[in-house]
C-alpha cells in the first residue's frame, strides 16, 4: 500500500478552510447577532482578537437571499495579529480559515472545536445544513510544470490536455464523503512574498446529508473529513514523483 506522508516539508498549502452552513430561524438576524456573541466567547483564548466589518454586511438579506454568490457570504471577520487563524460569520455561514504557513492539523482542529462550541452555545442556530473541510494547494512550476505532476489523464480529440492551460471541476463520491476537486493551471497567485505563477489544486470534502446535522455529529465527522481528504490528495491526486519533490516526512 502507498504510504501517506505525515506532512510535506515543502508545504504547498496556502489556505485551509472549515465551513459550516446553516439556515437561520425566521426573523432572526443571525448575521448581525452571532458575530458579537462569538467575539465575546472567542476573545478569552484569543486576547488580541480584532473585529472587522466586511462589504457584504451592507447588502440587505432580501437581496443576498436570491443571489447564490451572496447567500453564504461572510459579513464579519475576526482575527489576531500574527495568527494564521481567521473567524468569519455570515447570515448562513461560519468559517475558520487557516492561512499559510499551515499551523498543522492538531492546531487547526483545536480551533474548529473551539468555534463549534461557541456557535452551539449561542443558541442562534437551530438547524445545521452541512459542513466541509477545504484545502487549497499551490504548486510552483518546479514541482508541477504541467498536469503530468498529477494523476490525471485528459485528451480532447488529438489534443493532449496536459500541455494546455486548464480549469476543471470534478465531484467525486468516496465512501461516505464527497470530494469537489478543482484544478487550474497556470494561475497567478498573490502571496506574502509576491505574485507567482503555478498550479492550484482545490480540494473540498463533505458528507452529504438530506437531514439536519446534530452538533455532536459535526464534531465527530471533522476527523473523518480530514482523513478522507488527505487520502484522496496523496493517493489519487499527486503522483509519487511530485510527492518526493515536495520533501515528504513519513
Amino acid at each position: 500500500m502507498q504510504q501517506i506522508p505525515k506532512r510535506l516539508k515543502t508545504e504547498p498549502l496556502i489556505e485551509a478552510i472549515w465551513q459550516l452552513q446553516f439556515e437561520p430561524a425566521r426573523e432572526q438576524p443571525v448575521g448581525d447577532l452571532l458575530p458579537g456573541i462569538l467575539y465575546a466567547a472567542l476573545k478569552g483564548k484569543n486576547p488580541q482578537l480584532q473585529f472587522h466589518r466586511l462589504p457584504p454586511a451592507d447588502i440587505p438579506d432580501a437581496v443576498a437571499q436570491i443571489d447564490p454568490n451572496l447567500r453564504f457570504a461572510a459579513k464579519y471577520r475576526m482575527e489576531e495579529p500574527n495568527s494564521p487563524f481567521i473567524f468569519q460569520v455570515g447570515e448562513r455561514v461560519v468559517t475558520l480559515n487557516c492561512k499559510a504557513p499551515y499551523a498543522g492539523w492538531t492546531a487547526f482542529k483545536g480551533k474548529i472545536l473551539e468555534l463549534t462550541e461557541a456557535v452551539e452555545n449561542s443558541g442562534l442556530i437551530p438547524q445545521l445544513k452541512n459542513h466541509s473541510l477545504r484545502y487549497i494547494d499551490f504548486l510552483l512550476p518546479k514541482y508541477a510544470a504541467d498536469l503530468t505532476a498529477l494523476k490525471i489523464s485528459m485528451t480532447l480529440g488529438d489534443y493532449a490536455v496536459q500541455n494546455y492551460p486548464l480549469q476543471t471541476r470534478l465531484e467525486l463520491p468516496n465512501a461516505d464523503c464527497t470530494h469537489i476537486v478543482q484544478i487550474a493551471s497556470p494561475v497567478e497567485v498573490h502571496l506574502v512574498d509576491g505574485s507567482k505563477m503555478g498550479m492550484i489544486v482545490d480540494l473540498e470534502t463533505f458528507i452529504p446529508s438530506e437531514q439536519p446535522i446534530a452538533w455532536d455529529s459535526v464534531r465527530t465527522q471533522i476527523e473523518q473529513l480530514h482523513d478522507s481528504s488527505k487520502n484522496l490528495f496523496f493517493k489519487q491526486i499527486l503522483t509519487q514523483e511530485t510527492i518526493d519533490l515536495l520533501d515528504p516526512e513519513y
